[in-house]
């Protein structure tokens, strides 16, 4: 079985490990030279003389995720004088360090970083600040829904905002599409795999026709990932739930692994990496940001790829941006938040790192131009805002991502055993009530 959120998690801490020191006190005034100051609205009027007024002060944001530094700059840059400290700690520390610095109200930076995996035991709590009540929904309108949900509590307000989506779709070596599905085209290849069942019996065949050389699918647990964010929430009123859907996907999982339909390769495994470029999986689930898994070297990859739509939209991972309550300096740094959730920045963000929106605006401004190089001429935006634009908005919780976790690792094992699906609920049930005992188990 796939674990992509977990890799995910160690992905994040890949970038710069440089610590510092600093950030607010819980109550205490701010540190020299961090004085922030800022009208509640950019551009708002100085009384008297008309003029929009000018923003400065020191902002500390703490993240796991070394391009936060360009935002960093980019906010510099519109706003001189305006200094951002941007300090990056290793990915598998930043969790313990954000918690200790919010329990004990010292040293906490104004704005902090929050990774998808483990922001549903932020979200609720009292760290964060109501940016629903600092106007923030209006400026996500257009937002993909799954994007902008995901940074709201259970009280309906907005605490958290992210500047990117995550799309996933399947990638696929153009020359190898074409000697084994016939075309390289991605909107044929979409339609061919626009549901499970077409893409079993499209399996079974690449694998008859190539003896058994090469597979359709990486991984049975690709159904895993492209549905985990399509179903019903894990726990509702403080009690298991197990959305019907999970019997549907773990059959077809079943079946994918007994008529050969997936090479059985880990995500991200060297023998995942080697099949995705050398095009013996013919179709890879993969993030859009995960392209440092293709090997460019000497530009030999360019043009090689196509991106095709997965039966079902997903995504993987993601990062938020969230405000410390006791911040002395929120009002600037909810003007840093909305420069990260404005076009302005995202379309930066786009031209530079080829991350994509979270803007739906970005996304259609850009859809019809936007080129990566691994992809030729193919117009890519298109085919990853249909897939996230088409997910349901799922606000986080606490036990989400956990008990998701949980449930990936026993049907991962349910399906290399060819358990029942009876046997699989019994033995998730039982590692759920033993986790976490608060959750009501039937």
């Amino acid at each position: 079985m796939l674990t992509m959120v977990l890799v995910l998690s160690v992905l994040a801490g890949c970038g710069t490990s440089k610590q510092e020191n600093g950030g607010n006190g819980g109550n205490a005034a701010p540190n020299e030279g961090n004085t922030g100051t800022a009208e509640p609205n950019e551009g708002a009027q100085n009384e008297g003389d008309g003029q929009p007024k000018e923003l400065s002060g020191k902002l500390v944001i703490w993240t796991f995720f070394d391009q936060v530094k360009d935002m960093g700059a980019q906010f510099e840059a519109k706003h001189p004088n305006v200094e951002v400290d941007v300090q990056i700690f290793p990915g598998d520390q930043y969790q313990t360090k954000l918690l200790s610095a919010l329990q004990s109200g010292s040293n906490v930076p104004d704005i902090f970083d929050l990774e998808r995996g483990y922001i549903g035991k932020f979200i609720d709590s009292q760290y964060l600040a109501n940016l629903t009540e600092m106007g923030i929904e209006d400026l996500l309108q257009d937002y993909i829904p799954y994007v902008r949900e995901l940074g709201r509590a259970g009280d309906g307000t907005i605490r958290a905002v992210s500047d990117h989506s995550s799309p996933g779709s399947f990638w696929y070596v153009r020359e190898a599409a074409k000697k084994y599905l016939g075309t390289d085209d991605p909107d044929e290849i979409s339609a061919m795999v626009d549901s499970w069942d077409k893409m079993i019996e499209l399996g079974k065949k690449v694998y008859a026709e190539s003896n058994g050389a090469v597979h359709l699918m990486a991984n049975a647990g690709d159904v895993f990932d492209i549905e985990a964010y399509n179903t019903e929430p894990w726990v509702q009123d403080g009690k298991l739930v197990i959305d019907p859907k999970w019997e549907e996907f773990y059959q077809i999982q079943l079946d994918i692994r007994n008529n050969n339909v997936d090479a059985k390769l880990g995500f991200m495994s060297a023998g995942w990496g080697n099949a995705l470029n050398e095009g013996t999986v013919l179709l890879s689930a993969m993030p859009a940001w995960a392209t440092f898994m293709i090997d460019n070297k000497d530009d030999k990859a360019v043009g090689k790829f196509g991106v095709a739509k997965t039966p079902d939209g997903y995504y993987v991972g993601g990062t938020y941006r969230g405000i410390y309550e006791k911040s002395p300096n929120k009002e600037l740094a909810y003007e840093f938040v909305k420069f990260i959730a404005s076009p302005e920045w995202q379309e930066h963000n786009l031209a530079k790192t080829g991350n994509m929106p979270g803007s739906g605006k970005v996304y259609l401004d850009n859809m019809d131009t936007y080129k990566s190089p691994l992809l030729g001429d193919q117009n890519p935006m298109k085919t990853w805002y249909e897939l996230v634009n088409s997910m349901p908005g799922i606000r986080p919780d606490k036990y989400g991502e956990e008990v998701l976790s949980k449930w990936r690792k026993i049907a991962g094992e349910g399906i290399n055993n060819n358990s029942s699906f009876d046997e699989v609920v019994a033995n998730f049930k039982k590692e759920v009530k033993s986790a976490f005992p608060d959750i009501q188990v039937d």
